[in-house]
């Protein structure tokens, strides 16, 4: 993975990369003043040569975390050698008043900056970077970045999604050579990532599934196919690549997951589906579709309990209610207004009382007959609050 630290002069840096180190151990540090330091005399010459040499060194190492402000010339040069979504920016922010006050515990003696006339003073370069940074400068500069995410000095580097983004890059970099398009859906495409996110991606190609798999295992040590998915394990990490040969298969699940950028989700793409997915992303929920399917496949299997318990079909019994379980908290979600993630609404528990959770979860084996007769009461109440709400007649 490249990983670019970004941030004014002062900003602390250097201090995040030291935290970084913990959890990237391997990866190769690159900071453009040691580069300065080692390379340049403090002529323009010299500065404008690092302009050019300094995209070039990046481009040695695949893991390599690099420090640098962000913008001017080199920013450029430095993009422009740089596929779109193949790398990420951490933007270290802090005040100008704070990269002031920290001018005091640093020596810039020993780096040879350029001379340019009329550049002005370090305090004062600290401050044009910081109006620049408090007006976008990074956000616009390195946009071709799949996710900029600003942080401060204090954070806890655990918190972020490192891990994840390395798995998907290194999945990027395995597939470089095959005629595909890759790009992602859930979190990863939704820029929500947490440490405890799975990636989730789509593979479209007309490559074998088996060729796929041949060459992933060159880079990862898990790798195993479950019917059209192809499951990577790496650093605890978990990641799911659909493997499709029709865009319209990605359809439901990318237009569930929210996608507000659709040219952020895409990591490889031979077959120019941005049009595909925009319009996915756009196209709005059928929720009378969603809710319907969700009633009549609650009544459906409340009403397969009856014959289970004559037949005294223990492993059906259980098996059936489960999935009342699983209808019954997804139209307790869709009653509170939530359709996102439809299938398996997130934080679930949360929609049910404890009362429902006892009843629907951890006693329908006690006595059989008298939980069908509570989970029919039950989906019956909820299907009728979702006819009332939702505007919606059942014939149930």
């Amino acid at each position: 993975m490249r990983l670019f630290v970004l941030g004014n002069i002062n900003a602390g840096k250097s201090f995040f990369i030291e935290k970084l180190k913990h959890w990237l151990k391997n990866y190769t540090i690159l900071k453009i003043d040691d580069y300065r330091i080692h390379h340049c005399d403090g002529s323009i010459e010299k500065e404008e040569q690092l302009w050019y040499d300094f995209p070039k060194e990046i481009l040695k190492y695949e893991d390599v975390i690099v420090e640098l402000s962000g913008g001017g010339k080199v920013s450029k040069n430095i993009l422009d050698e740089l596929e779109e979504n193949s790398f990420l920016v951490i933007k270290v922010e802090a005040d100008i008043q704070t990269c002031l006050e920290r001018m005091k515990e640093k020596d810039f003696s020993k780096i040879p900056y350029p001379s340019y006339p009329n550049a002005g003073t370090i305090e004062e370069t600290i401050q044009r970077i910081g109006i620049d940074m408090q007006n976008g400068i990074i956000e616009k500069t390195w946009n071709k970045a799949i996710q900029i995410i600003s942080v401060n000095t204090a954070i806890d580097v655990s918190c972020l999604p490192l891990y994840q983004y390395e798995q998907l890059f290194k999945v990027q970099n395995c597939l470089k050579e095959v005629k595909c398009s890759l790009f992602l859906f859930g979190s990863a495409g939704r820029k929500t990532m947490t440490v405890n996110s799975d990636v989730d991606m789509f593979l479209l190609t007309k490559e074998p599934l088996s060729k796929i798999k041949n060459m992933l295992e060159s880079y990862f040590y898990s790798v195993r196919i479950m019917s059209n998915e192809i499951i990577l394990r790496d650093k605890n990490i978990l990641i799911e690549i659909n493997y499709i040969t029709d865009i319209e298969d990605a359809h439901e699940f990318y237009q569930t997951s929210h996608i507000l950028n659709p040219q952020k989700t895409i990591l490889k793409d031979d077959f120019k589906i941005i049009s595909y997915l925009n319009n996915f992303a756009q196209e709005k929920i059928d929720t009378v579709k969603i809710i319907t399917f969700t009633v009549e496949r609650l009544y459906y299997f409340i009403e397969s309990l009856p014959t289970l318990i004559c037949k005294d079909d223990e492993y059906k019994y259980y098996f059936h209610n489960n999935i009342i379980v699983h209808e019954y908290v997804k139209l307790k979600a869709f009653l509170s207004g939530c359709f996102d993630f439809s299938y398996l609404p997130l934080n679930a528990k949360k929609y049910l009382s404890n009362s429902e959770w006892s009843c629907i979860l951890y006693q329908f084996g006690d006595d059989r007959e008298k939980h069908y007769n509570i989970a029919k009461e039950l989906g019956l109440d909820i299907i009728r609050q979702v006819e009332e709400k939702y505007d919606i007649k059942f014939n149930i």
